[in-house]
């Protein structure tokens, strides 16, 4: 078997470092190149190469910075890892494959756009006969929101119709919290509440080429902060099922995870991440390494065959590790570390 060398951009960030965790348990024989904008990130020194990069958002001097680790490294694949870089290779995507023949682990802005708009992902639910929150937007819909709370009830959900976690996310119980949530606000959206009493969902899908789904596992979540810091491992293959025939559809590439809650036991799906996601540490250790399956069905090109998910539960719990000072300096003098791990 070959030696592949993969490309982790944003290597500091949970899933960073949750992906070069998994990879290193693998059996596959990898080097790990691990890039970031800071000397101070820990998948710098967890993988085998690291390497400092300008911000994505110099798109330049980025695409330049990665072009050079790619040659330098013979790169195979690319995992991204930050979701300020997403948009950066969502749109070089085709253009960095062309030109390197690597495989970049990322959609394409009209599934991106699908995703991170989450009245975008309403009506493609809606418009695929998928179950959907019944969903209006602000301004544009303000004459229907009496209509809307007609049909809903309180409570009701008011969020961004981009951004992620519960940042920006609130619940009005009552008609007068509406117009104060609203005042001065744009490119929001009133969403039905789905009920808690079950749990709430997260479901990760692997796709690979042209949308074929390579893996399914879903957890009950326990969130603080829109974080997931434990979760259960179940028999939920209705739900994984479910979200399986959503992937089929959407298409994405790579990971992509939904968000859900059960409204009269059925899975309403209120937010799809096209990304890796703080729970892609957690799904490795109960035995689905979603960067290990993508390489070997898109780098590889082997048949997976789903591994059994374990029935059981996860806690998170942060660690600290020690890191050489020197190491730290050299990188941020810009001089290519190299670790024996």
């Amino acid at each position: 078997m070959k030696k592949i060398n993969v490309l982790i951009s944003g290597s500091g960030s949970l899933y960073g470092v949750a992906i070069i965790q998994s990879l290193l348990k693998s059996d596959l024989s990898l080097n790990l190149v691990a890039c970031d904008t800071s000397a101070r990130t820990l998948g710098l020194y967890l993988a085998h190469q690291a390497y400092i990069v300008p911000p994505a958002h110099q798109e330049e001097l980025y695409l330049t910075s990665v072009l050079n680790i790619i040659a330098k490294e013979n790169i195979h694949a690319i995992f991204v890892a930050s979701s300020h870089e997403l948009a950066f290779y969502s749109h070089n995507k085709l253009d960095v494959e062309k030109k390197t023949g690597v495989k970049v682990f990322t959609n394409l802005p009209e599934t991106m756009n699908i995703c991170n708009d989450k009245w975008l992902t309403v009506n493609f639910l809606k418009e695929n006969g998928f179950y959907f929150p019944v969903t209006i937007r602000y301004p544009e819909d303000q004459d229907k929101i009496d209509e809307f709370i007609k049909e809903v009830q309180f409570p009701i959900v008011i969020k961004p119709r981009q951004g992620a976690g519960s940042q920006g996310l609130y619940i009005a119980n009552q008609y007068e919290n509406i117009h104060q949530l609203l005042e001065n606000k744009q490119d929001i959206i009133l969403q039905q509440y789905l009920p808690d009493d079950c749990g709430e969902f997260t479901t990760g899908i692997c796709t690979g080429t042209n949308g074929r789904v390579l893996s399914g596992i879903t957890l009950k979540r326990y969130l603080q902060e829109g974080m997931t810091m434990s979760a259960d491992a179940d028999d939920f293959t209705e739900i994984t099922d479910y979200c399986k025939e959503v992937a089929e559809v959407l298409k994405p590439y790579g990971p992509c995870n939904f968000q859900l809650r059960l409204l009269n036991g059925k899975p309403y799906i209120f937010e799809i991440n096209p990304r890796f996601s703080s729970s892609t540490g957690m799904r490795s250790l109960l035995g689905v390494n979603e960067a290990e399956i993508l390489l070997r069905a898109e780098v590889l090109g082997e048949t997976i065959r789903q591994n059994k998910i374990l029935k059981c539960s996860v806690i998170r719990q942060y660690s600290d590790y020690l890191v050489p000072t020197e190491k730290i300096i050299m990188l941020q003098k810009g001089i290519h570390m190299e670790h024996n791990n």
